[in-house]
């Protein structure tokens, strides 16, 4: 059952400063894409292929210059400031770099509380705190509270702030390269987390990546962008192992380890 629908998204960005200013850029151009109920949905491209437009846009911390995006049955891009609170509480986003992320003048226990105090959360705070901070493998959690940023490792932030977000009890958790920054050991704990944050809660997840070698471990079905434009998608293990894009067939071969080898003739 689908439960986030994109309908020919267009995004254009005017620059405003340079040589070029005036000029329109289009990050993104028609693309459809669906996310499913309880599924790990993969979207890969290189840099500068509009996959970061496209999870801003589903989050709406931009806006679409045309096309559609549908939250059950509402088209939530025409939504006004007073009802995004309701939608943004059902999705959440886990950005690229954990430290950037977090507040480096406040502790663990600050980052997780602020949004269970914004959204008049009714049950005990300290026991949800501590909930969310084993949720993520933070055990045990009297251990992390009152640690700054500076004060964990890079896989400890991208935890704590993805219990930031999962105290909403988002129906969606947008990951924009969570793990591009960390180290290989801690790449693979956070992707484990991912998908036992997608068992365990039954929530939808999309991971966002350039990176073909880690969308084969997690994801159920992937979409390719190129130059702001789906160019394949389906079932993750048949677009590896049989691409009919040539793009796709070079993110492959950039990846370290994907299923197999394709090469581009």
């Amino acid at each position: 059952m689908s439960l986030l629908k994109i309908e020919n998204l267009t995004k254009e960005f005017t620059v405003r400063k340079s040589v070029t200013k005036g000029h329109t850029i289009k990050a993104l151009d028609n693309v459809n894409i669906e996310l499913k109920e309880r599924e790990l949905l993969g979207i890969v491209g290189a840099s500068g292929s509009g996959k970061s437009t496209m999870a801003r846009l589903m989050v709406l911390l931009y806006r679409p210059t045309s096309g559609k995006i549908i939250f059950g049955e509402n088209d939530v891009s025409k939504y006004k400031r007073s009802k995004l609170k309701n939608y943004r509480r059902n999705i959440q986003m886990v950005f690229q770099d954990p430290y950037a992320s977090l507040d480096p003048f406040h502790n663990v226990e600050w980052h997780i509380k602020r949004p269970l105090i914004v959204n008049h959360y009714k049950g005990n705070i300290n026991d949800r705190i501590a909930e969310l901070l084993t949720q993520v493998k933070l055990d045990p959690p009297s251990q992390f509270l009152t640690k700054f940023p500076h004060q964990i490792s890079g896989g400890q932030r991208q935890r704590v702030y993805m219990a930031r977000a999962l105290a909403t009890e988002p129906k969606i958790l947008v990951a924009d390269e969570p793990v591009s920054m960390l180290d290989v050991s801690l790449r693979i704990e956070i992707l484990e987390l991912l998908l036992s944050l997608r068992d365990s809660l039954g929530i939808s997840i999309v991971y966002i990546t350039h990176d073909l070698s880690t969308v084969s471990m997690i994801t159920d079905r992937i979409y390719v962008l190129n130059k702001g434009q789906v160019v394949e998608s389906g079932n993750t293990k048949d677009v590896i192992e049989n691409p009919v894009d040539e793009y796709t067939r070079r993110l492959i071969n950039a990846a370290p380890d994907p299923f197999k080898k394709i090469e581009v003739e």
